[in-house]
């Protein structure tokens, strides 16, 4: 029982490192406005009404966007849609942590999908408003359904948003 529960402790405080080594990034992540979908609502319909421009290719990640990501990861590692990377938890050093899905971009608002491999592979949501070059806003959840296109990410949500552990789970994490 000793064994398990400082293994729990040990996770614990391993997996909450991503959330507090945002300390010198540009933006500070509002964790109870993410955990509480406080900002959800203005994203969806955001997302529902605008255009985008639609890419499968991590290169059309907006520099300052990554940099942010990179930040909050200490190194947002990601590979292109259908390209290897570390899906299991045997770590391979070459390959990058995660698998882009579906990246969606138009003047002011980021919207990605992709996968995190792991003990349990789950699918990442990543919402981020910006205004010229500067994040305003973010929004993040996860999910265990690979969602590839703007319309299966608002499905998805839309009836995943009231379910305990449906989008978030206590803790943010990329």
């Amino acid at each position: 029982m000793k064994l398990i529960k400082g293994f729990l402790a040990i996770l614990t405080v391993t997996l909450s490192l991503n959330t507090f080594g945002q300390k010198d990034c540009d933006y500070q992540i509002d964790t109870s406005k993410i955990l509480l979908n406080q900002n959800l609502d203005s994203f969806l319909n955001k997302i529902q009404r605008e255009n985008f421009s639609v890419s499968r290719n991590k290169n059309c990640i907006p520099s300052f966007i990554k940099k942010q990501l990179d930040c909050w990861t200490h190194d947002f590692s990601i590979a292109n849609c259908k390209e290897p990377y570390n899906a299991t938890d045997l770590y391979n050093k070459k390959l990058p942590n995660r698998q882009l899905l579906f990246l969606a971009l138009n003047n002011d608002l980021f919207v990605m999908t992709y996968l995190r491999g792991g003990i349990g592979e789950q699918t990442h949501i990543v919402f981020i408003m910006f205004e010229d070059s500067t994040i305003i806003d973010l929004w993040t959840g996860v999910c265990l359904q690979e969602l590839t296109t703007k319309s299966q990410v608002l499905n998805y949500i839309k009836n995943h948003r009231d379910k305990h552990w449906g989008l978030n789970t206590n803790m943010i994490y990329f």
